[in-house]
């Protein structure tokens, strides 16, 4: 009788890794498994000065020639990472979330790389661009899906916080981390491989967090950080204290993408250079009294007190006025109510006009009506012209359960 244990093992034909290298550790080279990371999406977290930043250059600069890849920079960072890439820059100061919202949505269509710049914007808008950006990636139609796309995010924190600044920050909050984390939980069925980058722990919000299953984890000083940090990588307290003694460019890697089990590694050099690092430091220029004033233009800065300006209550009413005497006010408000009812998600003009049971053009001039008073976010007329709530209204009716019209 034969053994069937001496017999050799059947030949396997493996599908091929699509693996990069990013660094090395104590074991052999660091790569990460951009197949896994599309199912289970990675953080990337360290304090001021740990490599954060070169490491996500060097990730971008690995995987750019494997999988479209497209940047979200806060900072203004990244500029010369995307010459480099051949990605096409997006300035979010120039363009509405609405464009934003269709760049994104036709970049995944036609596979084109992209860098979205997001400096020169206040934190509110910061957060509300980003948004319209992650839902066109989202929002992309199913035949698209297979358009797989790498979403390198710098600075999650800043659009995803774990706080609001103060109560009227705190509906711009809600936007960001529900898109956001929209992004990562459906992201992984939608072809969209999210890597967020973030300096603390305790400043992103934890509903993303618990999205990600990859970790690079670098050196932590603060205490919030470093408990936050050491639970996801399941370190013990006293292995937590290794977090505050880490050399610039150290990560402890761990993910399905990364490693099994908590390695260190040490990220490899990038081929663009950081454009983010901290200035020299240079003295105050001599310079006192009169000329600092002149210099300074003070005597045309001075406050001036006087009535209150009734501006912007008469800019408000006759807006109003004009919006109710408008021919197309009775659909543009049954749009609202429509869209309403599918917050936060969108919909196109002409299953609005099927749903309302009016005309393509009075939808047409409907939508236009409400984003010219800033009702919705949509797209410029056209064939598939989406539109949605815009987020302030968005973030009053978040807990609507429904995600299309009947």
């Amino acid at each position: 009788m034969t053994n069937l244990a001496n017999l050799p093992a059947p030949e396997r034909e493996e599908t091929p890794r699509n693996a990069v290298p990013i660094g090395r550790h104590c074991h052999g080279i660091l790569e990460l498994d951009l197949d896994r990371l599309l199912a289970g999406r990675m953080l990337l977290q360290g304090g001021s000065g740990a490599g954060k930043s070169r490491t996500m250059r060097r990730i971008v600069e690995e995987a750019f020639d494997y999988v479209q890849t497209m940047i979200v920079d806060p900072e203004g960072e990244f500029g010369n990472l995307a010459a480099h890439i051949g990605a096409t820059t997006l300035k979010a100061a120039e363009i509405a979330a609405d464009g934003l919202t269709a760049a994104a949505s036709r970049a995944r269509h036609h596979r084109i790389a992209l860098h979205l710049d997001l400096t020169d914007l206040d934190p509110e808008q910061r957060i509300i661009k980003a948004s319209a950006f992650f839902a066109g990636l989202v929002s992309a139609p199913r035949e698209d899906w297979k358009h797989t796309v790498l979403v390198a995010i710098d600075e999650g924190h800043l659009l995803a916080p774990h706080l609001a600044g103060s109560a009227r920050d705190a509906e711009t909050r809600r936007l960001g981390v529900a898109t956001l984390t929209d992004l990562c939980a459906r992201g992984r069925k939608r072809g969209i491989a999210p890597i967020i980058a973030t300096q603390r722990l305790a400043k992103l919000s934890s509903s993303v967090v618990s999205e990600l299953q990859n970790f690079l984890i670098g050196v932590n000083v603060f205490d919030r950080d470093i408990a936050r940090a050491a639970d996801l990588l399941g370190f013990s307290r006293s292995e937590a204290e290794k977090l505050r003694t880490l050399e610039p460019g150290d990560f402890y890697a761990l993910g399905p993408a990364l490693s099994r089990t908590p390695v260190l590694g040490h990220i490899d050099e990038t081929i663009t250079a950081h454009l983010g690092a901290t200035p020299e430091l240079h003295a105050a220029a001599d310079i006192a009294g009169e000329e600092a004033e002149r210099l300074l233009d003070l005597a045309h800065l001075r406050e001036a007190h006087g009535p209150r300006d009734d501006a912007l209550k008469i800019r408000g009413t006759r807006a109003l006025d004009a919006f109710l005497l408008d021919e197309a006010a009775p659909v543009a408000a049954a749009i609202c109510l429509a869209l309403k009812t599918i917050s936060p998600n969108a919909t196109t003009s002409e299953d609005l006009a099927r749903h309302l049971a009016a005309s393509p053009e009075a939808v047409a001039q409907a939508l236009d009506v409400l984003s010219a008073l800033g009702a919705i976010d949509t797209m410029p007329r056209g064939e598939g012209r989406m539109a949605r709530l815009h987020a302030r209204l968005r973030a009053k009716v978040s807990d609507v359960p429904l995600v299309a019209l009947s």
